[in-house]
């Protein structure tokens, strides 16, 4: 379901178009369902057979499809009929699937195949991933397992960010936790592009009104004023997960309160999350913070660099008895399998309290343990002496499992746990030559190309040596000892660094980046780079879904510079040319004929002086 809010109006969401607009503002939306949801039920689609329901939002109705003959399933979402008569949404519709179609990443669900059926129906074919949306976890989490969960998201935002795609409607009932064939954890991404697709079928009248597409609780803020959105939207969105996974609330509350307060230009920040539940480390807090920033600019520049700072967040245990990372636990398993790895919530100089999704083993048991603490391993045994049922767990927030008390531990086993106890050392005083840096960096723009102090037309050889330079300025402070907000700072920036050379050091992302930029002369160095024809059209047919008039414009541009050249007026033409690339940068053609005109002004400029003089 898409965003229940509208901004400027009243906290209500219109029951026919899914999205949110004013009361004031009509719907546009036919009367009746989308679409009788069940009569698709048996449908046919290729090989496959849609069995069931799985679920309906904005734009369809999701199936779960059967393959027949092999029983592998798989999702298929059913366009709504009344949303397909949009020419702009259903053309957004298949660029946005097929630029999803390339992004293939363990933490995103794939989309497979989009086209339509033989009944007229507009399909997308995606994995189908069954299991647990982090909305429906008992929360809140124990910080370990939230960062857990936060950096596989991360990891598949930072493949769908390097090929240009942003997610803009993250929220818990778009992740999924499941469990793979290897028997590991991984949380899914669903619905890349889908609330792109929904925005293109409003007006500006409708987004002058104050309709908005995503979920209000996790809409950036740059969201609410029609903001083009880029990767950090979608950080702010998971740091917002963060927050309520980590504490089980919403920073701002319910709705579209982050709306309201930017209308009223009174934004407010939330408590942060280590003031709300104890257990978080203030480090990790600080991070999720810095996330949530209203501002773009003071966010992390990449998922990469947030993905950084939570795990350096977690390095260092900040209080009390949560178990620092580095302390593992290995119990023997019940069922003779040897010992296996436990989820520690708790360590005590007494025991320890475990987190268990299987069944609890008997009151007053005894198990067998192995600690480990930073590559010291010890055994001990461990008595069972309270039960902690999902009933129970529930009640303080946290999982079902069990308490352990050491049995008659040994010294190294005392000295060991004292260790994992041990408040952090004192932070070391900030590092001034990074100050500076980072001072100056702070001025940085979000061009990749301003970061790296490389002009917009470097070649990928010119691009690669800046990037080389940045990483070897960086690199020494690594060694030295930082406090952890400085040490922050570095990840972030060495994050922006990364960001830059992954848009600028690959042509398909550098052509994208630079069209969108208007910089085809950037989009030239890409195409001498040897992009083939066909991805360069695949790359300008998605451009132009979001610029409907540009072709038309560049068009218009060229035609004039056509004629200015058959009248010999080449500097005219030379520069309709380019005003028409700047427009379409990704037009082929018009690059062919500016090239050739730019090479016959170089020879007209070349041969001019040998030509004899009008006084001779």
């Amino acid at each position: 379901m898409q965003s229940r809010t509208a901004l400027g109006g009243a906290a209500m969401g219109c029951d026919h178009c899914y999205t949110d607009h004013p009361t004031t503002v009509p719907c546009t939306r036919p009367e009746g369902p989308p679409c009788d949801s069940e009569a698709l039920s048996g449908m046919g689609y290729g090989p496959l057979v849609l069995m069931r329901k799985l679920g309906a939002g904005a734009l369809g109705t999701v199936y779960l499809a059967e393959h027949p003959s092999s029983g592998a399933h798989f999702a298929v979402k059913v366009l709504h009929p009344h949303v397909a008569g949009n020419p702009a949404v259903l053309t957004r519709f298949y660029a946005e699937a097929r630029s999803a179609q390339h992004l293939i990443h363990p933490s995103v669900a794939r989309v497979l195949d989009v086209r339509q059926a033989p009944s007229g129906h507009h399909c997308l074919l995606m994995e189908y991933v069954d299991g647990t949306v982090l909305s429906s976890l008992p929360l809140p989490l124990p910080p370990a397992e939230a960062v857990f969960l936060l950096s596989q998201v991360l990891e598949g935002l930072e493949a769908a960010h390097a090929c240009g795609i942003v997610h803009r409607d993250i929220k818990p009932e778009n992740l999924v936790l499941t469990t793979g064939r290897d028997g590991e954890r991984r949380v899914k991404l669903l619905d890349f592009g889908m609330a792109s697709t929904l925005a293109a079928g409003f007006t500006e009248e409708e987004l002058g009104a104050g309709m908005v597409v995503g979920s209000p609780a996790y809409l950036a803020p740059e969201l609410w004023v029609r903001a083009e959105p880029d990767g950090r939207a979608d950080l702010y969105a998971l740091a917002v997960v963060g927050y309520r996974l980590l504490t089980g609330r919403l920073p701002f509350g319910g709705g579209g309160r982050m709306g309201e307060m930017l209308l009223v230009h009174k934004p407010s920040r939330p408590l942060p999350p280590h003031v709300i539940e104890e257990r978080v480390p203030p480090a990790l807090s600080a991070v999720l913070m810095q996330a949530m920033s209203l501002r773009p600019d003071d966010r992390f520049a990449s998922a990469r660099a947030l993905h950084a700072a939570l795990h350096e967040a977690m390095r260092r245990p900040a209080f009390g008895c949560i178990a620092p990372p580095a302390f593992r636990v290995k119990l023997e398993d019940p069922r003779g399998l040897g010992l296996q790895p436990a989820l520690v919530n708790d360590v005590s100089e007494e025991g320890l309290r475990i987190a268990s999704n299987g069944p609890l083993p008997p009151l007053g048991a005894r198990l067998q343990a192995e600690l480990s603490l930073n590559g010291w391993a010890l055994e001990c045994a461990c008595d069972v002496v309270r039960l902690l049922p999902a009933e129970e767990a529930r009640t303080w927030g946290g999982r079902q499992g069990f308490i352990l008390r050491f049995s008659e531990p040994s010294d190294d086993v005392r000295r060991l746990i004292s260790q994992a106890l041990a408040p952090p050392p004192a932070e070391p005083a900030p590092d001034p030559e990074l100050a500076q840096l980072l001072s100056r960096a702070a001025a940085f723009s979000q061009d990749p190309y301003t970061l790296l102090a490389v002009h917009p037309h470097a070649d990928f050889a010119e691009v690669m040596r800046r990037v080389a330079q940045a990483e070897r300025r960086l690199e020494p402070f690594w060694q030295r000892p930082l406090p952890a907000e400085q040490r922050q700072a570095l990840a972030a920036l060495r994050g922006k660094v990364e960001v830059a050379r992954r848009t600028l050091g690959e042509p398909m992302a550098r052509a994208r980046f630079d069209a969108s930029r208007g910089n085809f002369r950037g989009v030239a160095r890409c195409l001498a780079a040897g992009i083939p024809p066909t991805a360069v059209e695949r790359l300008r047919q998605t451009f132009l879904t979001t610029r409907p008039d540009a072709e038309a414009r560049a068009r218009s541009l060229f035609d004039e510079g056509i004629l200015m050249e058959a009248q010999n007026v080449l500097d005219g033409a030379l520069s309709r040319y380019a005003e028409a690339l700047s427009v379409d940068p990704l037009n082929l053609m018009l690059h062919r004929y500016y090239r050739a005109l730019v090479q016959r002004v170089r020879t007209v400029q070349t041969e001019a002086p040998a030509r004899p003089s009008a006084s001779h």
